[in-house]
């Protein structure tokens, strides 16, 4: 599912700078730790130094063990090297406390009037610890906190610097190429990529109109010139049928040339408003009602067939209404129900079903020919014996897809289905 960019960008944030930000935590809780670890050493080191000083000053006369602070005593014999000047981890326990207290230690042995001393000063891991889990927690919630500074701006910023875009979507959006009218949108935004992108917008909405205008003049211009050469052809046709010395072979082939005539002038006429459907030349729109549409078209046709036509079965379960074009939707459910009637069988039948979601249409008749997949297609007929034009399903076709309908086919067990499913 396709999401907008302001979202997908917080998700990318979200996504990985919490994870940055924690690796980042914990390479400075590393970090710190070992700068914790060094003042230690630098904080027994002079401790030591000054505890020394004040041991030799004194002549030896101070207090040689202040429990968690330094401990001097006679060295009975000397310490392995790689224990002294050390820091080491140790603990001491506490009486009044009643419990051991951890802490770092060092120890070196130093000489003063010709003997041999350990001194060994103490540091409270305690609060070092203490101090690195405070220090670790405030940079956590500073991290945390700019986590939501950045995230906060960063849509902040985002919209600000989207605004052209989303205006002119906008405008895109609301574009209607039957007006023929500009675009309308600001070649100057502040921002170069989207004056680039609007100017060469500006630029394809003129080539499109100029297409669209240049089309619509082909067009209007075919209906007229086209139709009025065959409507000479057919008056003449008539004058000739007419003529008192005509033979019988002759009125047969002016019979043919007629009908061929007829059927030239419908494919035109037919042509021409598949032309203006793609075109979106309908744009008038009304609330139509589908069911009083299909009863007054099928009271039309057995008008017209004088009642020779298949039995009709209409099914209306909803009183189903859709803003469409009134023209257009006459010509869908008129092209629907004339191919059911016309592609029948002698003692066949026609049902019609509609619902609130869709309209169902089935007839009886032999299988298809053809492919059931191509049958929307222009000049496809389901038989080869068929003398009609092959655009009606096409049209009938073009016009769901300017209104967003689904329509579909299937053939089973003898009786051909159009589904026409309506979608708000």
């Amino acid at each position: 599912m396709s999401k907008n960019l302001l979202y997908k960008n917080t998700l990318f944030l979200l996504r990985w700078l919490p994870l940055a930000l924690v690796v980042f935590c914990i390479l400075f809780y590393f970090l710190m730790r070992m700068q914790a670890h060094h003042m230690q050493e630098k904080q027994l080191l002079l401790k030591q130094h000054n505890v020394w000083n004040a041991f030799t000053e004194k002549m030896g006369a101070i207090e040689t063990n202040i429990i968690g602070e330094y401990v001097i005593n006679e060295a009975v014999h000397i310490i392995d090297r790689k224990y002294l000047d050390e820091p080491r981890d140790t603990t001491i326990y506490f009486e009044n406390l009643k419990k051991s207290i951890p802490f770092e230690a060092l120890t070196s042995q130093l000489q003063w009037n010709g003997k041999l001393y350990n001194v060994t000063t103490f540091v409270s891991s305690i609060e070092i610890s203490h101090l690195i889990i405070k220090v670790f927690l405030i940079e956590a919630i500073i991290l945390l906190l700019l986590l939501l500074a950045i995230i906060y701006l960063n849509r902040t910023s985002s919209r600000m610097l989207w605004r052209p875009f989303f205006s002119t979507l906008r405008k895109m959006e609301e574009y209607d190429i039957t007006k023929n009218a500009a675009l309308g949108i600001s070649k100057e935004t502040g921002v170069a990529e989207f004056n680039q992108l609007n100017n060469e917008l500006n630029k394809m909405i003129e080539r499109v109109n100029s297409a669209y205008y240049n089309q619509k003049q082909f067009v209007e211009n075919a209906s007229h010139e086209i139709q009025t050469p065959l409507a000479i052809i057919r008056s003449k046709l008539e004058l000739l049928i007419n003529q008192p010395e005509l033979t019988e072979k002759a009125a047969l082939l002016l019979s043919d040339i007629t009908d061929a005539n007829d059927r030239l002038s419908q494919m035109n006429h037919t042509l021409l408003l598949l032309a203006k459907i793609e075109n979106n030349q309908f744009p008038d729109v009304e609330e139509i009602n589908i069911s009083n549409r299909l009863q007054n078209i099928i009271i039309n046709y057995r008008n017209h067939y004088n009642g020779n036509v298949p039995d009709i079965v209409k099914n209306v379960h909803s009183e189903k209404k859709v803003v469409a074009n009134q023209s257009l939707i006459e010509i869908l459910l008129s092209n629907l129900v004339k191919n059911a009637v016309e592609h029948n069988q002698p003692g066949g039948a026609v049902i019609i079903t509609l619902t609130d979601a869709a309209l169902y249409i089935k007839n009886t008749g032999a299988e298809p020919e053809t492919e059931p997949e191509t049958l929307f297609e222009r000049f496809r007929k389901g038989s080869h014996k068929s003398k009609t034009t092959g655009l009606g399903l096409a049209m009938v076709k073009q016009i769901c897809l300017l209104y967003h309908y689904s329509i579909n086919y299937s053939y089973r067990n003898g009786w051909h289905e159009v589904t026409v499913e309506f979608r708000e």
